[in-house]
């Protein structure tokens, strides 16, 4: 009678143990990324203050399935090279930096916070990211003048993806900079900052 109790009693463990992996993989699964077609990026405003410019730009999930993103986007212009606007449209050059921010004005993540993992709910879900960078022509280190660009076309990939959204202007209908841009980590919210600060923080009394 021994021998039989302890071979149900294994039995019964053995059994138990695939119920007991598959929920502990269900509760560890991640949120599939966002998929170029799962989104679109709207360039919400930008600050422009004394040749410093600086852009917010929204990312909404407008699939029905909620999907993540997490970390930096990349960016390629479409122009020509100012002052130069009867050159036909290329694609341009320009050094880009990430950077973590620092959670304030300019938005990014406040010292010392990783870059989270945000979760877009289907349909309603926004995050956003700021671009920093000057509109005036400066002289560089080695003495030669930035390079300015101007472009109306803004292709944007996703972390990890292997093709591009489009993004349009909104300042003056054209995407202008001098010199190199910093990019910041996509975070949660409309505000592209953690801690998540109101827009009006940024820009005053914005339109909702």
């Amino acid at each position: 009678m021994r021998r039989v109790w302890r071979i149900v009693l294994g039995t019964i463990a053995i059994a138990t143990l695939p119920a007991v992996a598959s929920s502990a993989d269900g509760q560890s699964a991640r949120v599939a990324p966002c998929s170029r077609t799962a989104v679109a990026i709207t360039t919400y405003m930008a600050n422009v203050a004394a040749g410093s410019v600086d852009e917010l730009y929204w990312i909404r999930n407008v699939s029905d399935q909620r999907c993540s993103l997490r970390g930096f986007v990349h960016v390629v212009y479409i122009g020509t090279y100012s002052p130069r606007p009867v050159m036909k449209a290329h694609r341009l050059v320009i050094v880009e930096r990430d950077s973590y921010g620092t959670g304030g004005v300019y938005g990014g993540l406040h010292h010392g916070l990783a870059v989270p993992m945000v979760v877009l709910p289907p349909r309603t879900g926004v995050a956003s990211f700021w671009i920093s960078g000057t509109d005036e022509q400066f002289h560089q280190a080695n003495g030669r003048a930035s390079r300015c660009i101007m472009s109306f076309t803004m292709r944007v990939w996703l972390p990890g993806a292997t093709a591009a959204l489009t993004a349009v202007p909104q300042r003056a209908g054209t995407f202008f900079w001098c010199g190199s841009i910093t990019i910041m980590p996509i975070l949660a919210g409309r505000s592209g900052s953690d801690p998540a600060h109101p827009l009006s923080y940024f820009f005053g009394n914005p339109s909702p």
